[in-house]
């Protein structure tokens, strides 16, 4: 799954990153790296998302949400599924 294909409100964490080095770099300065849990709290326009990492938000274009494999996990504050 990658991140294009998160629905809002849901929680994810990064696996790998397909992209360049300058670009994972910029990544990681968000705090986007492999392991960081994300939430998605919008679409955004053509595919983008935007994403929070605690208190920050920031948007990611659609082709670059397509390039960040993830895979979901239970937010903290969720109980357990019936």
């Amino acid at each position: 799954m990658n991140l294009a294909q998160c629905p809002v409100d849901a929680h994810a964490r990064v696996v790998a990153l397909d992209a360049e080095q300058s670009m994972r770099l910029r990544m990681s300065e968000l705090g986007l790296r492999v392991g960081a849990v994300v939430r998605v709290t919008q679409r955004a326009a053509f595919g983008g998302r935007v994403v929070a990492i605690g208190a920050q938000r920031f948007a990611v274009d659609g082709q670059t949400a397509t390039r960040i494999a993830i895979e979901p996990v239970r937010a903290a504050h969720q109980g357990p599924r019936l």
